[in-house]
């Protein structure tokens, strides 16, 4: 997969099985588009679809036998839309795969998602060997046996990640002693993780439109997890920076292509990538950090 380009890539999948029409429902503009331009790279024909009633109309459609969908749309949520579209198609004698798409994973969407008898759930950002490898399980694999028992596995590892970015933001009572007790000379995890409770108050100003940097809350972040030896996925880091996830994932981009971040495959995982901060950067960012845990 090293060797391949993307457009290489997609190329090969392209030709493995024959063309078909994709239900795209999604009423995030900027994620619509980019999910519409991976299914036309891999050789899919994608309709789109904004919202609940123009899915309804589009489903119509006899050449639609899979949907990709967003959890959460306005007016109703993703399982409930599945549930009218099933209805629909079933009047013309079709029966539909769906796949499942949140930027917001918790372990309640999971269960319920499996109960619904989705066929795939993935988590935004979703990469474009993440979404290939979906359509076509969906195409020739049911949520059967290790298949299923490998997707609960996958869920329940995301959920224990959003637990960890949830202690991360919110204070303990040891945390609060220790703050207490003495001012650090250094800045160490105790006193990068105040600093994110006190940018995650400063976003909520405004309805966190207004203030708030999330590239900020993505380095103390990362900072904290060089410090205490632990490994960052790019979908931890999208939750971190507290910013929706597609603006999250451009803004990761954008720093690693300015050599800000650096960003590596898990060599146990082929659907997730991790994130650290550049050496180059670490250094002064370090000594910054330092500087105020020093005057406070």
């Amino acid at each position: 997969m090293n060797s391949l380009t993307f457009r290489e890539f997609v190329a090969c999948e392209a030709t493995a099985l024959p063309a078909e029409t994709i239900l795209l429902v999604d009423d995030d503009p900027d994620w619509l588009a980019e999910c519409e331009f991976m299914l036309q790279m891999l050789g899919y024909h994608p309709v789109c679809a904004a919202t609940r009633d123009e899915a309804l109309r589009l489903i119509r459609n006899p050449d639609i036998l899979t949907v990709i969908t967003d959890y959460n749309m306005p007016g109703c949520d993703g399982l409930t839309l599945m549930q009218d579209l099933l209805d629909l198609a079933a009047q013309d004698g079709r029966s539909l795969r769906f796949i499942l798409a949140t930027g917001h994973a918790s372990l309640e969407v999971a269960v319920a998602a499996i109960r619904a008898h989705v066929t795939d759930f993935l988590e935004k950002p979703i990469a474009h060997e993440q979404l290939s490898n979906a359509l076509l399980r969906a195409r020739g694999v049911t949520l059967e046996g290790q298949s299923k028992a490998a997707l609960v596995d996958h869920l329940s590892g995301l959920s224990q990640e959003l637990q960890r970015i949830t202690r991360l933001i919110a204070p303990t009572e040891k945390t609060v002693g220790t703050q207490n007790a003495a001012t650090p000379r250094n800045a160490d995890p105790v006193f990068i993780r105040r600093l994110l409770r006190e940018e995650s108050k400063r976003r909520q100003i405004g309805n966190g439109l207004l203030f708030g940097d999330p590239c900020w809350s993505m380095l103390l972040d990362l900072m904290i997890a060089k410090m205490e030896g632990r490994k960052v996925a790019v979908s931890s880091a999208c939750i971190a920076s507290g910013a929706p996830t597609t603006t999250a994932m451009r803004l990761i981009n954008r720093l690693v292509t300015e050599s800000i971040l650096v960003r590596s495959p898990d060599k146990n995982d082929g659907r997730r990538d991790f994130l650290t901060i550049d050496p180059a950067i670490e250094k002064p960012l370090t000594a910054y950090l330092n500087e105020l845990a020093k005057v406070e």
